[in-house]
C-alpha cells in the first residue's frame, strides 16, 4: 500500500485545504485533516463542557475522574504520569476535586508518604451521571455515522497516534 504523502495529485494551495470545498488533490486532503481533527475535538470540548456544568465538574476534572474511575486508589504520583501531566498541575486538579467532596487523598499504609487517590461516594455518583451524559451527546454526535465508519475512524486515529508518539521523541 502506498503511503498516502506519496500520492499524486495537483495541490489547489493552502487556502483550499482550510475552506470547506471539495478537494480534489490527495495532498490537499491530508492537510485538511488536522485541520478537521483540530476542529472536531475543539467543538466536542464545547459541548462536553456544556453538558457537564449541572455537575459542577470541569472537563479537566471530568479526564481526572475517569482515570480513577478505572484505577481506584492510584498514587498520586502515577495518575500524573498516566495522564501526562506534572506534578504540581495534577496537584491542584486533585485539590480543587478534593475541596468539592469528589475524591480524597489517603496515605498509602505501606509508605505514608506516598497519597493514593479515591473517588468518594459523590464522586462514583458524578462518574455515573458523566457516563450518561456521554453516551447520549455522542448518539447526537455521531447521528448519521455508521459503527463500521466509527471503528474505521478509530484505527486510524490509533494509527495517527502512535506515529505521533514515535515522532515525539525525534524532534527537537
Amino acid at each position: 500500500m502506498r503511503s498516502v504523502m506519496a500520492a499524486k495529485g495537483k495541490s489547489l494551495g493552502y487556502d483550499a485545504a482550510l475552506s470547506n470545498d471539495f478537494l480534489e488533490s490527495e495532498e490537499d486532503l491530508v492537510l485538511r485533516l488536522g485541520f478537521i481533527i483540530h476542529d472536531a475535538a475543539r467543538l466536542r470540548r464545547i459541548v462536553i463542557d456544556d453538558l457537564f456544568k449541572p455537575l459542577k465538574v470541569t472537563r479537566s476534572q471530568a479526564w481526572a475522574m475517569a482515570y480513577l474511575s478505572r484505577r481506584d486508589g492510584v498514587p498520586q504520583s502515577d495518575l500524573a504520569d498516566e495522564m501526562g501531566l506534572g506534578k504540581v498541575t495534577l496537584g491542584g486538579l486533585i485539590d480543587r476535586l478534593q475541596d468539592v467532596g469528589m475524591v480524597e487523598r489517603r496515605a498509602d499504609a505501606s509508605d505514608r508518604r506516598i497519597k493514593r487517590i479515591h473517588l468518594t461516594p459523590e464522586g462514583r455518583r458524578v462518574i455515573k451521571e458523566m457516563r450518561v451524559l456521554t453516551v447520549q451527546a455522542n448518539e447526537d454526535m455521531l447521528a448519521g455515522i455508521s459503527i463500521d465508519e466509527v471503528r474505521g475512524c478509530v484505527e486510524m486515529l490509533r494509527k495517527l497516534n502512535k506515529n505521533l508518539d514515535a515522532m515525539k521523541g525525534k524532534i527537537s
